[in-house]
């Protein structure tokens, strides 16, 4: 990622091919869990060398009036590995988008910044010949594409504009509440995946909302990862970037699948649970499920980190991001935890994002306890034992996407 020559705080960087590799790399860990894009990154690579670098411009440097407009994957992987996409999707529907506002975009803004999400506003920008803001609206993978701090900030989702690999191309225009599941029914019919054209806006209404950084914080995190060959430089560093901190170190000594996917009634997301523990005994056990993306890690049965702070694995042998598809029983692994943009911690944040979104009967670990708790005596949350977790009430986990799903796979993996 090469500085322009004026530099400074408002510094105009460009993203070249020769950046993905870093970038695929702070995605894979950032994802938590999420798993790998390969075909996708041989896509916008070539797309890169051909059409030359992406401006990445910082929020701030931008007019208050230029028109924005948030790009990213709706649905799944498993679409867009059996039928590869051609890298245009996105551009194709930010011209939908375009005809149906009556006004050109100035820059595109991701979704968010992991998963196939890292990839595709970069591919669409690349096309359309205009820059990226180095900001999102997640700062990880959530799987509603109303999971945003530009929902949490008031912007609405719609009008968007959706185009399959096919070239299906649908506009949508509802309220922000109902967007996700009238545009994942059109997500079903046109082959499991289609990339969006969302929430348009302006630079200066994205100041408000937006986590800024977004873009340039992945890299700079794929950066260590593919420099730092020593354990203990790579985990300082990564709590330098980004406030990474080792929640437990241990062995995977369990995975598996609490509930098989498909059959009547089955939520549309492969739930798994990791166990990571000393195998010699005497240490923590450290229990952490996930519904695609890790969500909520338990240590002896008590709440230690959760969704939407970032739970990822990091391989101590071969020092890189443990995917949930590749994760395997006698894995050496670091349980990490990243923090959550501050608007994620705030009341709407966790309400909307927090555990309890996911249908996990349980308190983020930040969050305080409600007031009527005050008047009781004081008793840790502690959900059912370590080997019996909550286990999400389908009821609170609407919408949700396939193992393989993104919102950001919908917009996220």
């Amino acid at each position: 990622m090469n500085p322009a020559p004026h530099g400074g705080a408002t510094a105009v960087h460009h993203i070249s091919a020769d950046d993905v590799p870093a970038l695929v790399a702070g995605d894979e860990l950032l994802s938590s869990g999420g798993g790998g894009i390969d075909g996708l990154t041989l896509c916008v690579s070539d797309l890169l060398r051909r059409l030359g670098p992406v401006p990445l411009v910082p929020l701030d440097a931008l007019p208050p009036r230029t028109r924005c407009a948030a790009v990213g994957l709706v649905g799944g992987f498993a679409p867009i590995t059996e039928l590869p996409p051609g890298g245009d999707e996105g551009a194709l529907a930010v011209r939908a988008l375009e005809e149906r506002t009556g006004h050109r975009l100035d820059a595109v803004v991701a979704l968010n910044s992991a998963g196939p999400n890292a990839l595709f506003p970069i591919a669409t920008a690349a096309l359309l010949g205009l820059p990226l803001v180095d900001c999102d609206g997640m700062g990880r993978i959530l799987p509603l594409i109303h999971q945003t701090t530009y929902a949490l900030g008031g912007l609405p989702v719609t009008p968007l504009a959706a185009v399959s690999q096919t070239g299906d191309t649908t506009v949508l225009e509802c309220d922000t509440p109902r967007a996700d599941r009238l545009l994942r029914g059109v997500v079903d019919a046109s082959g499991g995946a289609m990339v969006c054209a969302m929430y348009p806006t302006t630079a200066g209404e994205l100041r408000a909302v937006a986590i800024r950084e977004a873009t340039s914080r992945v890299m700079r995190v794929g950066e260590l990862l593919t420099r730092e060959t020593r354990h203990a430089s790579l985990l300082a560093g990564l709590a330098r970037t980004v406030g990474a901190r080792v929640l437990a170190s241990g062995q995977v000594t369990a995975v598996d699948l609490p509930h098989p996917p498909g059959g009547a009634g089955a939520f549309p997301s492969m739930p798994t649970s990791i166990v990571v523990s000393d195998p010699a005994g005497g240490g923590p056990v450290v229990r952490l499920e996930a519904q695609n993306e890790i969500l909520l890690a338990l240590i002896d049965g008590a709440v230690a980190a959760a969704v939407p702070d970032v739970v990822c694995l990091l391989d101590r042998q071969r020092l890189c991001p443990v995917a949930l598809e590749s994760v395997a029983v006698a894995d050496h692994v670091d349980v990490l935890v990243v923090p959550a943009a501050p608007m994620w911690h705030t009341p709407a944040g966790l309400a909307l994002a927090g555990p309890r979104a996911f249908g996990f009967p349980v308190r983020h670990p930040g969050e305080p306890d409600p007031p009527e708790a005050l008047d009781r005596p004081a008793r840790p949350e502690r959900p059912p034992r370590a080997d019996r977790p909550p286990r999400p009430d389908r009821a609170g986990r609407r919408d949700n996407h396939n193992r393989h799903d993104t919102p950001g796979k919908g917009a996220t993996r």
